[in-house]
């Protein structure tokens, strides 16, 4: 009799907790979906970029909640970096992407003088002195969001002109 109920209670011990973790695997699918969609798309899409030149723009309204843009933005980035190589400095919050934005516009700049025979003028080009590309008033003081894309810029300004493409 002691061994049937201390059997019973393995059973139910076990089953209880198989159905609170298929239960759990349910409820983690079912919140995850939507990131690791937009994660994946936001991945094609940065492998799409790199692959076809064309800068770093991450930004996609197709998602409307926080987490889902989120996911899209770091599947972007993964997928533009492991495609181009490039690695930014920076947080992913609006220094960074001040920074990268900065970067790319720079680099493709640097790039596009070398190959035209221009002398290194990293402080030449619309795009340095305007440094406001990609600002959105949401990011609070845009003098300091130049300042943060002027630094990128000439980071990815020496990269593209020095370097052999």
């Amino acid at each position: 009799m002691r061994h049937m109920r201390a059997l019973l209670l393995a059973v139910a011990l076990v089953g209880g907790s198989s159905v609170l973790a298929a239960a759990q695997t349910v409820i983690n699918v079912q919140w995850d979906r939507d990131d690791r969609e937009a994660y994946r798309e936001g991945y094609r899409q940065g492998q799409s970029d790199a692959n076809h030149g064309r800068r770093v723009d991450w930004d996609d309204n197709r998602w409307r909640e926080a987490d889902d843009r989120a996911a899209y933005r770091n599947g972007y980035l993964r997928g533009y970096r492991e495609v181009s190589g490039d690695y930014y400095r920076g947080d992913d919050d609006r220094d960074g992407y001040a920074r990268r934005v900065g970067y790319e516009d720079g680099r493709n700049d640097g790039i596009r003088d070398r190959r035209t025979g221009h002398s290194f003028r990293p402080t030449h080009s619309d795009h340095y002195e305007d440094a406001d590309r990609g600002y959105d008033r949401r990011f609070g003081d845009k003098q300091y969001y130049k300042q943060v894309y002027r630094e990128g810029y000439r980071q990815g300004y020496d990269r593209g002109y020095n370097s052999r493409w």
